[in-house]
C-alpha cells in the first residue's frame, strides 16, 4: 500500500494526537511508497512541523533532496522514508516484502517467521489481504511487535476493489482480534482515497450504524492502530464476537440486518 493522502492525514492527525512513537524501530508488511497526492511541498513544511531537532530537520531535506534525484521507484520508496522520519522519527527501518526495493527481506508471510528482534511499530501496508494464511500474518504481526509497541493495519474494506486481492477485511476482525489478544484499539477509520474521505469511529456499534445508513464511500480503505499490551503473550486466534456472544445486542440487531 502506499503512503496516500488517507493514510498521511490520518496519520499526521493521530501523531499530533502523541499517539505515534517519537522514536525506534519499525517493520512494514509490504514496503509502503509514496502515492503522490499529497505534495512534496506538504512534506517539506511538516518536517518543520513534527520534527524537533534542527539536526534531524537538516538530515531528512538533505535524504529528500537525494530521492528527488532518483529514478520513479527511488523517488516513491524514499519519500515514504522520509514520512516514516518525519510522523515516526524511528531510527531503524525493515521491510518484508516480495516485490520491494533492494533490502527488503525477501519471506513468504504465509509461513511463521522468524527474525532476530520485535520492533516498536509493525505495519500492515495493505498486505494481509494477499496473504492466502492470513491468521498466520496476524499471528507473525503479534510476535513480531514488542510489549506496548503499535500494530497499524491498512487496507480495502467492505465496498469495492474487486478481485484486488484473496479477501476483504470486516470490522469485526479487528474488533475480536483485539478482545481475545488484550490489544487496545487506539484508531479505526473508514474512508476513500481518491476523492479523500475519512471517518473515524469510537465503536463497532457506530460503524454498523454508519453502514446501515448506506453512507460507505466507494472502494472503502481502512486504517486500524491496535496497541499491544505491555506483557508479553502468545498470540490467541478470535472467534467472531456475534459466535462468541459477545457483542452487544445493536450489533447482534446490525449483524441481521445488514445480511
Amino acid at each position: 500500500m502506499a503512503i496516500t493522502s488517507f493514510s498521511y492525514a490520518i496519520l499526521r492527525s493521530v501523531c499530533e494526537n502523541g499517539l505515534l512513537p517519537k522514536s525506534g524501530t519499525i517493520l512494514e508488511f509490504g514496503e509502503a511508497n509514496w502515492y503522490g497526492d499529497v505534495s512534496v511541498e506538504a512534506l517539506t513544511q511538516d518536517i518543520q512541523n513534527f520534527v524537533e531537532s534542527q539536526d534531524q530537520q537538516e538530515y531528512l531535506q538533505q535524504q529528500m533532496a537525494e530521492y528527488l534525484k532518483m529514478d520513479i521507484n527511488g523517488i516513491a520508496f524514499g519519500l515514504a522514508k522520509i514520512f516514516y522520519g518525519v510522523f515516526f522519527g524511528n531510527d531503524k527501518t525493515t521491510a518484508i516484502d516480495f516485490d520491494g526495493s533492494e533490502g527488503c527481506l525477501k519471506l513468504d508471510l504465509n509461513a511463521p517467521v522468524e527474525l532476530d528482534e520485535q520492533f516498536d511499530v509493525t505495519i500492515n501496508n495493505g498486505t494481509a489481504e494477499h496473504i492466502f494464511n492470513s491468521g498466520q500474518f496476524f499471528a507473525t504481526m503479534h510476535e513480531t511487535t514488542k510489549a506496548g509497541g503499535l500494530m497499524i493495519h491498512e487496507g480495502p474494506m467492505i465496498k469495492g476493489w474487486v478481485d484486488h486481492g484473496f479477501v476483504n477485511f470486516q470490522p469485526t476482525l479487528f474488533f475480536d482480534l483485539a478482545a481475545a489478544n488484550g490489544y487496545e484499539m487506539q484508531v479505526f477509520c473508514l474512508g476513500a482515497i481518491e476523492p479523500l474521505v475519512a471517518h473515524v469511529f469510537e465503536s463497532r456499534e457506530d460503524i454498523l450504524k454508519f453502514a446501515e445508513q448506506e453512507d460507505l464511500p466507494a472502494n472503502t480503505v481502512f486504517m486500524v492502530i491496535l496497541k499491544k499490551g505491555a506483557s508479553e503473550t502468545d498470540f490467541v486466534f478470535p472467534i467472531q464476537g456475534y459466535y462468541a456472544d459477545s457483542i452487544s445486542d445493536d450489533a447482534r440487531t446490525a449483524w441481521k440486518n445488514l445480511r
